[in-house]
């Protein structure tokens, strides 16, 4: 009965033809995905800086916490996740993460801001080079994609700890590829927005420089985190994947599940022909069964899978 019903489900495809749920209908009480509030805030600290005051009271009317919280709901956790928005310690360049000691996932302003910058550097991009994506993106379309692909990867950082999952290689790659597979159970029109804001976003990544800037070049910036990427050394020595390297894995996981839907990313070349990409999904799949499957309520899983969590501006055909 689990493996029918595992296969049914990651597959996604007797699911593509399920009505739409209405969110009211859906009881997430039970659910041990939580937002951490904090004086009443809803889980969106107060800004420190007034630059990201645009940033928060977007995500607020976009209700983006609490739409997330009840993403992950079908996950049945003996500890109870918390999410929350701020502006984190860092800078301008802090990135989302998980805290282990918390059992919580902060998504910093600082990083959404990013995110609707490069949208904007993507869209002039797109204009100018139409050939240059493999599918058209909207700019509502790669902000909501590249969100829910960052908070998707955190939120497989903090699956790994609650469930003590095992994981063969490093975290940061494992993370990426439940992110990529998460969104990869939804129906089509979701699963495209998702992986075209994902990849898009590691695409306009900057990669590494192949020869050591001198002391003085490197030193003189101050962010320790355009510093290491000024560094060949520090950036390919770090634990995440460099920004193609991430491109091409999340492409290739989504190819890998559904080839047909996109058969336009290998057409364009974004995956190397010899690469087994079905083969890669199918253990992938295996793991997830193995591992974070047996934590999952199966009913409530269908529920959200059928819900449409997008909105018509968010997906561009």
């Amino acid at each position: 009965m689990f493996k029918s019903l595992f296969l049914a489900i990651a597959a996604g495809c007797w699911l593509m033809a399920a009505a739409p749920a209405a969110r009211a209908e859906t009881d997430f009480s039970n659910s041990k995905i939580k937002l951490a509030e904090e004086n009443g805030d809803g889980g969106y600290r107060a800004v420190k800086s007034k630059e990201y005051k645009g940033v928060r009271d977007r995500l607020m009317k976009r209700k983006a916490l609490e739409d997330f919280a009840k993403f992950l709901s079908p996950l049945r956790l003996n500890q109870t996740l918390w999410i929350y928005a701020s502006e984190c310690d860092g800078g301008p360049n802090a990135s989302p993460f998980y805290s282990p000691g918390l059992h919580a996932i902060n998504m910093c302003y600082q990083f959404v801001d990013y995110i609707e910058k490069t949208a904007d550097e993507v869209m002039k991009t797109a204009k100018a080079k139409p050939n240059l994506f493999p599918a058209g993106v909207g700019r509502d379309e790669f902000i909501v994609g590249a969100f829910v692909g960052v908070i998707l990867h955190e939120g497989g950082h903090a699956v790994f700890d609650l469930l003590d999952v095992p994981i063969f290689g490093r975290e940061e790659d494992a993370a990426d590829q439940m992110a990529v597979f998460i969104a990869m159970q939804f129906d089509k029109d979701i699963a495209r927005a998702l992986i075209k804001g994902i990849s898009y976003l590691w695409f306009a990544g900057s990669d590494p420089p192949t020869e050591a800037q001198s002391d003085a070049d490197r030193d003189a910036e101050k962010d320790p985190t355009t510093r290491c990427f000024r560094d060949p050394f520090c950036a390919y020595s770090d634990e995440h994947g460099t920004a193609k390297q991430r491109l091409f894995n999340t492409v290739c996981t989504a190819y890998g599940a559904d080839p047909k839907a996109f058969k336009d990313f290998a057409a364009a070349g974004w995956l190397p022909k010899n690469r087994d990409c079905a083969g890669e999904y199918q253990r992938l799949r295996f793991a997830f069964g193995k591992t974070v499957f047996p934590f999952i309520d199966p009913a409530l899983m269908i529920k959200v899978q059928s819900i449409k969590w997008l909105r018509p501006n968010e997906i561009r055909k």
